[in-house]
């Protein structure tokens, strides 16, 4: 049996399983509306559920968040699920907390720039179009448009919600991705066009080589000698630069992706 412990607003409000004691938010449409602490409460058809780990004191995280902010990123987790088929709900409180911190910095005027929300648009596309919709939400909402920085971030916490990625090892990836890409351009002397074709394709690259080396799977066609001969400062480039990315992933990647990435870094730097 269910009991109302808290009502947030009237779009939201925490219930509590008598039996089990599990803590359980309900976010939808006047869930709230005419409801008091400690009344029985029967879910609706059609309201947002989520549960959270039951070692987390739900009253008092959400105690610390505008219920507005609960309803936005539920809005949000809604269109994310009708993309993703397995979604982690319990990203709702750290994602309203990042939103309402966001929103706080943005009437300050207080900008914190965002150098991986381009890349992010590349590395992780499909949750990047919901970010974009979670900028409408926003700004439907409260009459605030956040900015392509703040959108790069949502992207990161839903990009953490598909999977047992965390927000911290998803910053990882782009963290060392975007090295990369410094680290290419000193070496070759060039300014990348991050709006090229071939930025998205040399991202689109370390992305998957980072996927494949963590889930230890191996190339099948040596192209090491070809490369080597042909484009050898670019061979060298990708031997430095995928020690630096073993170092901070700790695991290895497979020698055969040396001859790959480099000519990645070849196109980039003859483009």
């Amino acid at each position: 049996m269910l009991k109302v412990r808290k009502v947030l607003n009237n779009n939201a409000l925490l219930s509590i399983d008598t039996v089990t004691l599990e803590e359980i938010i309900f976010i939808g449409n006047g869930v709230g509306f005419n409801q008091k602490v400690n009344m029985p409460f029967t879910p609706r058809e059609g309201d947002a559920v989520y549960r959270h780990d039951p070692k987390v004191d739900l009253s008092y995280q959400i105690s610390k968040i505008d219920p507005v902010f609960l309803e936005i990123t539920s809005a949000i987790i809604e269109e994310a699920s009708h993309v993703f088929e397995n979604l982690d709900r319990r990203i709702l409180l750290p994602l309203s907390d990042h939103i309402a911190f966001a929103i706080e910095r943005i009437k300050s005027n207080l900008i914190i720039s965002n150098p991986y929300a381009h890349d992010a648009s590349l590395l992780f596309e499909k949750e990047y179009a919901v970010a974009l919709k979670a900028r409408q939400i926003i700004l439907d909402k409260i009459g605030i448009m956040i900015n392509d920085e703040e959108v790069g971030y949502i992207t990161l916490h839903i990009h953490s919600a598909r999977g047992d990625d965390e927000v911290s090892e998803s910053m990882l990836f782009a963290v060392l991705i975007n090295e990369a890409i410094q680290d290419i351009e000193t070496t070759m002397n060039i300014k990348i066009n991050k709006h090229s074709l071939s930025y998205s394709r040399l991202l689109t690259h370390m992305k998957y080589m980072i996927a494949r080396a963590k889930k230890q799977e191996k190339l099948t066609i040596d192209m090491d000698h070809f490369v080597k001969s042909q484009f050898l400062d670019s061979y060298e480039l990708s031997e430095k630069l995928i020690k630096k990315m073993e170092e901070a992933l700790n695991f290895t990647i497979d020698p055969l992706e040396t001859a790959y990435f480099a000519l990645h870094i070849q196109k980039i730097c003859t483009s």
